[in-house]
């Protein structure tokens, strides 16, 4: 894979290793005009360090906007099976309680709610509904103030736009 070079406007993945920040930018600088090579980028970072959770965000986005919906949604599970085991929470996530996401570390918390939030926006694109609403409202029981945007989720599916 040839490396592309980085410029000084890069993204802010916080606490990654090096190697895997590297890969993350190049993704994202080239997301637009070579998708496919992104993507590459992406599941490298994925394989190298496969607890590294930023990767799998820059990944289920990509695969959202190139509207590659199944596999989004598998890789929005994947990314929240791992935040999960970070957090030392159960991986089936309708039984979390707002006591124990305040428990959790802080890194692998925000993206937990990231995550779920995604994991509702992928279902709804996908056109299913009660799995998005009922994401969504576990999305709104942890995150009462909104820190993930699920409000932005609850308005598409009020409005039915799946698309």
């Amino acid at each position: 894979m040839s490396v592309t070079a980085l410029s000084a406007d890069t993204v802010d993945f916080g606490n990654v290793p090096d190697n895997i920040n590297a890969l993350l930018q190049q993704g994202v600088a080239i997301h637009s005009d070579d998708p496919a090579r992104a993507r590459a980028f992406f599941r490298t970072a994925i394989e190298v360090a496969p607890d590294v959770l930023p990767s799998y965000r820059c990944l289920f986005k990509l695969q959202n906007k190139l509207r590659d919906f199944d596999a989004a949604f598998e890789t929005a599970v994947t990314a929240l099976a791992r935040a999960s085991d970070q957090a030392a929470l159960p991986r089936n996530w309708a039984g979390w309680s707002l006591a124990d996401l305040s428990a959790a570390p802080a890194t692998p918390r925000r993206f937990l709610l990231q995550f779920l939030k995604a994991i509702a926006f992928i279902e709804l694109r996908r056109g299913n509904e009660d799995a998005a609403a009922k994401a969504l409202a576990k999305l709104q029981e942890l995150d009462p103030e909104d820190g993930a945007g699920g409000s932005v989720i609850a308005a598409l599916l009020a409005h039915g736009d799946a698309a």
